[in-house]
């Protein structure tokens, strides 16, 4: 009896999803991709990519609990099994490392991270861009990353520009957050700041090139 329940089940939710896939398609959604492609930043402390998607059940837990509201739900341009899930965006605000989203997870999707040994676990890694931050098209006119940085990840290079030292950062955003550039320099379009958190996949590929 409950081989043929579990039969049922998982032939009920193959129905459902392609039917989800049909209506989406119907809606002009086709292009958008069915795996999890999403090379996004997550919750800190979140396990390898593979076993997070395995794990996380779309609750958002994690983002109703996060009191600095820096997790938001995954729209569908990430992929339609990504949707909903959890990952974190510094638009206004930045990681304060609470484990709040750790304590809620109910399928421990989430582990311990300690922000201060971004080796063991962190969200990401910041970059600063070159052609976006005041400091490097204004020489000695901003900064304020470096000030703001709570774990001296940040320092000044000789032409008093900010540097990043990936050996003590864990992705926390406050740079991020504090940083004017996409305010200063609206003008040249785009969102992005002169100093961004990127995923390590991200990091890696750059400092590859």
């Amino acid at each position: 009896m409950g081989k043929r329940t579990e039969q049922g089940v998982s032939r009920r939710a193959l129905l459902i999803g392609g039917a989800a896939v049909a209506v989406g398609a119907a809606c002009g959604m086709a292009s958008i991709p069915l795996v999890a492609e999403a090379d996004v930043l997550r919750p800190p402390g979140s396990l390898a990519e593979e076993e997070f998607m395995a794990r996380c059940i779309r609750c958002e837990r994690c983002i109703s609990v996060c009191p600095t509201d820096v997790l938001a739900p995954m729209p569908i341009e990430g992929g339609l099994l990504a949707v909903r899930t959890p990952f974190v965006t510094f638009a206004n605000d930045a990681c304060t490392f609470c484990d709040e989203c750790r304590k809620v997870c109910p399928t421990r999707a989430i582990d311990t991270v300690d922000p201060y040994q971004p080796a063991l676990g962190r969200i990401g890694v910041a970059e600063v861009d070159a052609e976006r931050c005041v400091a490097f098209d204004q020489a000695g006119t901003c900064g304020i990353c470096v000030d703001a940085c709570p774990y001296e990840a940040l320092s000044f290079d000789e032409g008093r520009r900010p540097v990043v030292d990936e050996a003590k950062c864990n992705g926390c955003g406050e740079c991020v957050k504090i940083c004017p550039a996409n305010v200063l320099t609206s003008f040249s379009g785009g969102s992005q700041r002169g100093i961004n958190v990127v995923t390590e996949k991200q990091h890696g590929e750059r400092s590859a090139q």
